[in-house]
């Protein structure tokens, strides 16, 4: 069984991932951070935070 996790960068949507039911915290933060459409906005910039709701979002907050 698995779910769509929406991946945000700075609380705007930019991709969504098909994970397996019960994944971890620290998988699902790995995953958005290796996610070739996330990589563009997090190149050359400092993650100052990600926020991470199983089953439902990542959020990675990101300065320049």
């Amino acid at each position: 069984d698995t779910v769509e996790v929406v991946v945000q960068v700075n609380g705007k949507v930019r991709s969504r991932q098909h994970v397996a039911r019960g994944t971890g915290e620290d998988r699902l933060r790995e995953l958005a951070l290796q996610d070739a459409r996330i990589q563009p906005w997090t190149t050359g910039k400092t993650v100052r935070k990600v926020i991470v709701i199983p089953e439902k979002l990542v959020n990675i907050v990101v300065s320049s």
